[in-house]
């Protein structure tokens, strides 16, 4: 199967084709973000986080351009505004520098009180979610897993992990959106 086939498929929503689409594409996606960023679990999320952005995005996508450069774009896009929100990341994206600083405050008690009611929230979302999609959230996020083992703990593969984690992250979104 092409490129130009998979795609298609994938924008019919096939699910085998979006997974091809990330086994093709993983390493390029996760390599350009590593390359800038110098943070394995940064780089996972943020890979995890473009192909959400490709898949929501993918009938927009113009076929008169190159489709792994339109992907790349989009992970560019996605990690500086992971930077940009993230409270504890400190990244300089200078090619030459390839600077990383991991900034060591704590929170004021006004943003501690504002981070304790969206964990709340996030906490609510999770248990809303169908069980294999809550172990999964909880495995990366809550008990702070790499791919590897929750691969090993779900008896999955790498692919399927992060497939998983990605529908995982989308419904998670709609629950929290729906109950703002």
């Amino acid at each position: 199967m092409t490129l130009e086939n998979i795609i298609l498929e994938a924008k019919k929503g096939k699910r085998n084709a979006q997974n091809a689409v990330i086994e093709l594409l993983w390493n390029k996606v996760y390599g350009y973000v590593y390359s800038k960023i110098r943070n394995e679990e940064e780089a996972e999320d943020i890979a995890i986080e473009t192909f959400t952005k490709v898949f929501a995005k993918l009938k927009l996508y113009n076929e008169d351009f190159d489709f792994k450069t339109w992907v790349i774009s989009i992970a560019h896009n996605t990690m500086i505004d992971h930077i940009r929100k993230s409270p504890k990341l400190n990244i300089s994206l200078d090619d030459e520098t390839k600077f990383l600083e991991i900034l060591e405050d704590h929170p004021s008690p006004e943003e501690y009180l504002i981070l304790k009611q969206d964990n709340d929230k996030l906490i609510k979302a999770i248990s809303k979610l169908r069980d294999p999609y809550q172990k999964i959230i909880e495995l990366r996020y809550i008990e702070d897993k790499t791919y590897k083992e929750i691969a090993e703990e779900l008896n999955l593969t790498l692919p399927n992990v992060k497939v998983r984690l990605l529908r995982a992250k989308q419904l998670l979104t709609e629950v929290m959106q729906n109950n703002i």
